[in-house]
């Protein structure tokens, strides 16, 4: 087990714009026990995760909040059962932080590096007293579009949310984040950098892959990948008691 998130209550989603906020982040929910409440979305977009009807556990927020409770897990229903899919951005971020042994066990990390002046890295681990390096970008990939297929046969994707147009790329901070760790690969203290998907559910067993309608980012990453950088995929299981255990590592399939 990697962490225990605070007390969850099981809820059901009303509206998400709430109907009081009206913020992507804010959804109407209801208790178990009928009670009313606001809560806090921290993640855009999550293909209906956080749709009206839909059933979600939630940790009451901090007392300073303008949302009564902020969610934390999505529960989802196929032929094989019950999953659940973690939802907030910051878990599957922290939840990094506890695997980097297994990347390297022997160095020094330091978090939200700055690497020039618009780009930050989530972690940079350090040999000892020299100046040998190893970078770390971290994404959280919480979505599926292959929910049709069998566990076995379902990948996770990346990355997935909102464009205004096509042809726009999804995130471009993605982008940076690739084109950056492959330029850090030219330094001659890089010893490795890392880009480390983080897959916040246990019912893609087949691993994750790249969202080919955004031709930007699979570039970018086909270019990391030449420079070398490495890509490593960690599933994560989240349970409705609040526990987080590592799953597996699992495959990534790079753009063709």
């Amino acid at each position: 087990m990697l962490h225990t998130l605070p007390p969850l209550v099981k809820a059901l989603v009303v509206s998400r714009p709430s109907k009081t906020i009206k913020s992507p982040y804010v959804a109407d929910i209801e208790l178990e026990d009928g009670t009313k409440a606001l809560c806090h979305t921290p993640a855009l977009g999550c293909c209906g995760l956080v749709s009206p009807g839909r059933t979600i556990y939630v940790s009451k927020s901090k007392e300073s909040s303008k949302t009564a409770y902020t969610a934390q897990i999505s529960e989802s229903k196929d032929d094989e059962g019950d999953y659940y899919i973690g939802l907030h951005p910051m878990i599957s971020q922290h939840m990094a932080s506890k695997l980097l042994n297994k990347i390297s066990p022997n160095v020094t990390w330091k978090t939200e590096v700055k690497i020039s002046e618009h780009t930050r890295l989530d972690f940079v681990g350090t040999f000892g007293n020299s100046n040998k390096k190893i970078y770390v970008e971290v994404k959280n990939a919480m979505i599926s579009n292959k929910c049709d297929k069998k566990r076995e046969e379902r990948k996770a994707i990346f990355p997935d949310g909102f464009r205004k147009s096509k042809n726009d790329t999804i995130s471009p901070r993605a982008v940076k984040h690739a084109e950056t760790l492959a330029e850090l690969m030219n330094d001659d203290d890089t010893i490795a950098c890392y880009l480390v998907f983080i897959v916040p559910r246990n019912d893609c067993k087949s691993g994750l892959e790249l969202n080919e309608t955004d031709p930007t980012y699979c570039n970018a990453i086909k270019d990391a990948l030449a420079n070398g950088v490495k890509v490593l995929v960690f599933g994560l299981d989240f349970l409705p008691n609040g526990e987080i255990h590592f799953d597996k590592e699992l495959v990534f399939h790079p753009p063709s």
